[in-house]
């Protein structure tokens, strides 16, 4: 098992470093530029936009100041009232169409890069300004359709696809703070 997620890692690398190059690049961009990060999935994918929304508002490596990001994945009474209200599809949407702000960026998390909810909240994103990053499997899927820049994951194993999307938000994490605030601050 420790070899197959190293294989998935190294493919990874071999294939995505120039897209993880540039979505780091954007996202530091927006957060000079005082725009705001929004991460969100289902699952594994949930528990990846919150760990990294942590990561950018507390610290990754280095002391610095927080940066503006937050998990769509975290509040239960917004998430349940549009669930139970409207549909389980809009609980990511209706939020960024609370929240977001042209220029703003939409992190879109999915193993599958098939979850309803998901498509359609970076759809909504892109028609609106909102600058759409997905982490996604294999292949490419509809999820493609609506993100600026995406990254695919070449496994089919849904752990080594988790395994790598938390390593590439790290990575980015690292570049953005390099990016931002120089090295060892």
């Amino acid at each position: 098992m420790f070899q197959e997620s190293i294989q998935a890692k190294q493919a990874l690398c071999d294939t995505a470093k120039e897209t993880i190059v540039k979505m780091a690049e954007l996202l530091g961009r927006a957060f000079l530029a005082k725009h705001r990060l929004f991460i969100f999935g289902n699952g594994g994918s949930a528990a990846d936009a919150q760990h990294l929304a942590a990561e950018f508002v507390n610290r990754f490596q280095i002391e610095r100041p927080p940066l503006p990001a937050i998990a769509l994945t975290v509040d239960t009474s917004i998430l349940t009232s549009i669930a139970n209200d409207y549909d389980f599809d809009d609980i990511f949407a209706k939020q960024l169409w609370a929240l977001a702000q042209p220029g703003d960026v939409a992190l879109a998390i999915s193993t599958s890069g098939r979850s309803r909810n998901v498509i359609r909240a970076v759809k909504w994103a892109r028609e609106n300004g909102v600058l759409t990053m997905g982490l996604g499997g294999s292949s490419e899927t509809e999820m493609d359709l609506y993100c600026d820049i995406i990254l695919h994951v070449p496994s089919l194993v849904t752990a080594r696809v988790q395994e790598c999307h938390i390593t590439v938000g790290h990575i980015i994490c690292a570049h953005v703070d390099e990016m931002i605030f120089g090295r060892g601050r």
